[in-house]
């Protein structure tokens, strides 16, 4: 009844100790012994990684780099004596470590036991895992798990002879006497998978715990409230996270959806994007990736058909393609039914930009669009425009006719020589036609009061000056 008793308040002391992550117990009665678990989690050194032997070279290694490695597990169960008489039966088990590894942890737990027998060892042997496994096993900053890969190759060909012992030998091999050892036969494939999927796991188990400021809201929160951004590691408060997808692929600028982070680049994931948006917006945000994509592609173009819009693979050193969906064939530089030979016809308003492309383009840029619309057509394109300009610069439109009239000198009474209208050169108002067309300039309540001949002057004297010369 002591032991039953001691047993007891062992497991209830352990139970106040650790979290029912690491420990579980399963309370037995007269009939049944209690059993349980404990997993120990050893602390790496930093930085460490493990040397995995790649699936199709075998003699070449493969880094893994880890901050957490999978935990020793230990299964016990008191028997009836224990600790009066009787120690506990347990058994060792670890993916990442050999059988010999495992060994030297049981050997250890053997010699914690003798030097203070015949009391309660689960404490002692729990702790020891968790602070002395890694000096037992001395572990480096660099783990190769060949040895490991090794072992298992030998026990997979290992003949069975001895029914009794065949469920302990099925993996060990025969020269394993400790059966307190289990282990279970991995491909480098797999455990290579399992450590790092577990690294990640433990690394947000611990995330989850921290307490952390979002940098968008300022709000202090648990870390199981934040979300890692894949790809940088940083942290921001799912809530805010969430508004910021939102507002980004509403506003159509989905494609450019990147870390909040100041001066981060990292670009978000679909899955991320879907996991916090829905599925909705998320697929909204796949679209606009999958369009930014294609338009940074130069073998790529769309379908200038409104009602199509599909992607069309180009053809190269052609100037013309072909949608595969509604079969219009169009010219890849105006985006009009294809004209052959013939020069594309310009809208008015890409005029004035083709001109000012033409010309400040390099010779290569010059002969390249000369190809592309006719040099002709350019060069047609540079006089009209320029003599556009020139026109709107020093001619005015007549106010009744609307054709251009330049002023060389003289007053600023004007005569169309079109349709014979007097008109204002300063404020362009048709006078009257009969009576006086000065009394524009001599009413006091007009604007140009006066101003018959202003700027006539400067004319004059400009004329002047280029007379002088000729003395």
């Amino acid at each position: 009844m002591a032991d039953w008793e001691e047993q007891e308040n062992e497991l209830l002391v352990l139970e106040s100790i650790y979290d029912a992550s690491v420990f579980g117990v399963r309370r037995g009665n007269k009939r049944f012994c209690h059993q349980g678990h404990f997993l120990a989690r050893i602390e790496v050194p930093k930085p460490f990684h493990v040397l995995v032997p790649r699936v199709n070279a075998p003699d070449e290694m493969q880094e893994i780099a880890l901050e957490h490695l999978p935990p020793i597990v230990l299964d016990f169960r008191l028997p009836p004596d224990y600790p009066s008489n009787s120690a506990p039966f347990f058994c060792l088990s670890c993916p990442w470590l050999t059988i010999k590894e495992l060994e030297q942890l049981s050997q250890a737990l053997d010699r914690s036991w003798a030097q203070d027998p015949f009391t309660v060892v689960l404490y002692r042997w729990m702790n020891l895992l968790d602070t002395e496994a890694s000096d037992i096993l001395q572990l480096k900053s660099s783990h190769s798990l060949v040895p490991l890969f090794k072992e298992l190759s030998r026990l997979r060909t290992f003949p069975f002879r001895r029914p009794r012992l065949k469920k302990c030998y099925r993996y060990h091999g025969w020269g394993h006497t400790d059966i307190r050892i289990f282990k279970e036969a991995v491909d480098p494939q797999t455990l290579a998978t399992f450590l790092t999927e577990y690294n990640s796991q433990e690394k947000r188990r611990l995330f989850d715990l921290q307490w952390l400021t979002c940098q968008v809201c300022l709000t202090s929160k648990q870390g199981c409230d934040f979300e890692l951004m894949i790809g940088c590691d940083h942290p921001f408060c799912r809530d805010c996270l969430r508004e910021h997808f939102r507002i980004q692929i509403e506003s159509g600028c989905a494609s450019q959806l990147r870390c909040p982070q100041e001066k981060c680049t990292t670009q978000v994931l679909p899955t991320q994007v879907k996991a916090l948006v829905g599925d909705a917006l998320g697929s909204r945000y796949e679209e606009s990736l999958l369009s930014a994509y294609l338009d940074s592609q130069e073998d790529l173009t769309y379908c200038p058909r409104l009602q199509c819009q599909r992607p069309v693979v180009l053809d190269p050193g052609l100037s013309m393609a072909q949608c595969a969906n509604c079969y219009f064939v169009f010219c890849l530089y105006c985006r009009m039914v294809y004209h052959g030979v013939q020069p594309c016809r310009l809208k008015p308003g890409e005029q004035r930009a083709i001109r000012d492309e033409y010309l400040s383009a390099t010779p290569a840029g010059k002969q390249a669009m000369e190809k592309r619309y006719g040099k002709r057509t350019l060069q047609l394109l540079v006089d009209e425009s320029l003599t556009q300009d020139w026109m709107q610069e020093n001619s005015k439109k007549c106010p009744h006719c609307s054709i251009s009239i330049e002023k060389q000198d003289g007053c600023n009474k004007m005569t169309c020589w079109r349709c014979g209208t007097y008109f204002c050169w300063i404020c362009m108002k048709a006078l009257r036609s009969s009576g006086n067309p000065y009394q524009h300039f001599s009413d006091p309540s007009s604007g140009c009061f006066n101003k018959l001949f202003e700027g006539a002057e400067e004319i004059v004297e400009e004329d002047d000056h280029e007379f002088g010369e000729f003395l």
